[in-house]
């Protein structure tokens, strides 16, 4: 009888978790609907615990892993990232972009933007973003990113 109650107790506990996200580079859009066997199997074996940007004009990307080790990983190696909360982030021309909707005709994206006010610390906001695929030019206005677009064939 103890050891089913110590069962129930464990399944309880275990249950009752927070069920925390875990960090994943993403090489390609296409791992976003399906992740490939190499992303998924290095994610199982080195866990991420943070991704830093590094700022707008850097290079580089700092990956931090669980075992309190950290790589340099160069933006152009990669399409973007999830964080903790599964947002999906996209580096292209400088810009870190937060996926919003991905619809089957059209993409829409917040696009990261800060700049320092008097005071000296930083001042974020978002700007909106569209394309036509998740690979393809962000544009500023939901016109422009579907201008090659017969008439009538998206519904906005």
């Amino acid at each position: 009888m103890k050891s089913i109650q110590a069962l129930f107790l464990v399944l309880i506990v275990s249950a009752c978790q927070p069920i925390c996200a875990q960090w994943r580079l993403i090489y390609k859009s296409q791992d976003i609907i399906q992740p490939t066997d190499t992303t998924t199997s290095l994610d199982r074996t080195n866990l991420i615990t943070l991704i830093e940007p590094r700022g707008e004009w850097s290079k580089y990307l700092i990956v931090r892993y669980a075992h309190s080790k950290r790589r340099l990983i160069s933006k152009k190696q990669v399409w973007g990232f999830t964080d903790s909360t599964n947002a999906i982030w996209r580096y292209t021309d400088n810009d870190l972009c937060r996926v919003m909707k991905v619809n089957g005709t059209w993409v829409e994206y917040a696009i990261y933007r800060s700049k320092s006010n008097k005071n000296g610390r930083p001042t974020v906001w978002y700007e909106p973003g569209y394309s036509r695929s998740l690979d393809s030019k962000i544009w500023p206005y939901w016109s422009e990113a579907m201008a090659d677009v017969p008439v009538g064939y998206i519904v906005h």
